[in-house]
């Protein structure tokens, strides 16, 4: 009730303003006012009879403030999602294994220890007409790289 209340002196101070003083406001605050007025009738609605709705949302909010915008789990507990947007997330094994352990430019031995200091580098580059694609994808060492 006391929102309502506090609405209608809102209405009727906004009224009087425009009553009193005509040239200050122009046509756009009365858009602005009437959104505003709109907004807060739908607030008012949802917090009285969808209370339970609002009480969900706000915690919702709550809960995703409190949670780090990146958690070491996060593929765990959406690991279909995650499987279906990184296909290629070991990307190097796989480059690794079709190229039998071996460098793509200078086919030196490459360790499975050492497999994150190698590179993925284009065999026919994208300028000179190449797909971008995993099988135009090779794994070469860091010497090769330059």
């Amino acid at each position: 009730m006391n929102s309502l209340i506090f609405l209608a002196v809102l209405c009727i101070i906004y009224y009087c303003i425009y009553r009193w003083y005509p040239d200050y406001l122009q046509e756009k605050y009365h858009y602005y006012f009437g959104g505003f007025i709109a907004v807060y009738l739908f607030v008012i609605y949802m917090f009285t009879y969808e209370n339970e709705f609002m009480y969900k949302v706000f915690k919702n909010v709550y809960d995703t403030s409190r949670q780090p915008l990146y958690s070491f789990n996060a593929h765990n507990s959406n690991s279909q999602l995650y499987n279906e947007l990184n296909m290629n997330t070991d990307i190097k094994s796989l480059l690794s294994q079709k190229q039998n352990s071996r460098c793509a430019q200078c086919q030196n031995v490459i360790m499975n220890n050492d497999i994150i200091h190698y590179k993925l580098k284009y065999l026919i580059p994208l300028q000179r007409g190449g797909k971008n694609d995993i099988n135009n994808l090779g794994l070469v060492c860091p010497n090769c790289m330059f």
